[in-house]
């Protein structure tokens, strides 16, 4: 299952974008804004580390230490998805050009409601 992010572009027109896709390739995302490659790669190296210092600390401390850093990595995932997602609309919303150039990549589409 992809995650998306709808918007409505013109009233009765909703369009989505595939922010999964965007977030797995960001280097997709550089044309809509300097070195969005390097930011999500690091802030997804950031919640992996976390998640790896929760596990660390379950072998050398308490049981369960492993939870928090689960929880803290799968929430920056999600929210750096999320925020691929509102850059594209952001970036879709801003320019024709822009909004043309997301739906050739294949990250934007028509969504029937």
């Amino acid at each position: 299952m992809t995650r998306s992010l709808v918007f409505e572009h013109v009233p009765g027109q909703r369009y989505a974008i595939d922010a999964e896709q965007l977030h797995k390739t960001p280097e997709l995302l550089n044309a809509f804004g300097r070195n969005m490659y390097t930011r999500f790669r690091v802030l997804d190296a950031i919640a992996y580390m976390i998640c790896l210092l929760g596990f660390l600390a379950t072998l050398a401390f308490v049981w369960w230490a492993f939870i928090p850093g689960l929880a803290i990595c799968a929430l920056m995932l999600a929210t750096n998805r999320k925020s691929a997602g509102e850059i594209a609309r952001k970036a879709a919303t801003r320019s024709v050009d822009n909004f043309r150039t997301l739906h050739e990549m294949g990250c934007l589409w028509l969504v029937y409601a």
